[in-house]
């Protein structure tokens, strides 16, 4: 069997980070082709030289830090409003929370009075009161203390991205 001298072409791939399926597209070839020729079982067909060798002369032809784009300032305008936005939207409802939170501790701590009303003697209670309870429990797991945590956290972190935000914008503006 002939053997062919490892390729290039791993070095390329690394080099603009490229999969051997999109390698192999670029040439115009199989995955499987573009694994034997790697490896060198099979050398190059000649189609796939031509992209190769302009591959090969932009990796040689391209420094290894190129110039970083520059910062897309309306999308990061925008995503620093849709973050206030979010984080002023999320304050406004966790200021309910803490007055729902009241009404569900005080039906949960209502519970043995009620029960004791309501089936003396360890009788059976009434249906709504399992609701009653049910609901309460429900509520403190929406708006209890930590959910109140949880939004607090939330609301935290997306003002702490708008401020990360402000802060690459004001880097790039100077200001």
């Amino acid at each position: 069997m002939e053997s062919f001298p490892i390729s290039l072409l791993p070095r390329l791939r690394s080099w603009f980070g490229l999969s051997q399926v999109e390698m192999a597209n670029y040439l115009g070839l199989s995955k499987a082709m573009l694994w034997q020729v790697e490896r060198g079982i099979r050398g190059l067909p000649l189609p796939a030289s031509l992209p190769q060798a302009a591959l090969t002369l932009a990796y040689h032809s391209t420094t290894a830090e190129p110039t970083a784009e520059a910062l897309d300032t309306t999308a990061l305008h925008k995503q620093q409003r849709a973050c206030q936005l979010r984080a002023d939207a999320l304050a406004y409802e966790l200021e309910g929370l803490p007055t729902r939170a009241v009404w569900a501790r005080r039906r949960l701590a209502a519970l043995p009075v009620l029960t004791a009303a309501l089936a003396p003697a360890g009788g059976a209670s009434p249906a709504w009161l399992a609701s009653f309870a049910a609901n309460a429990r429900a509520e403190l797991v929406r708006s209890g203390s930590s959910a109140q945590a949880r939004l607090r956290a939330r609301i935290a972190g997306l003002r702490a991205e708008a401020a990360s935000i402000a802060q690459e914008l004001a880097a790039t503006t100077g200001a």
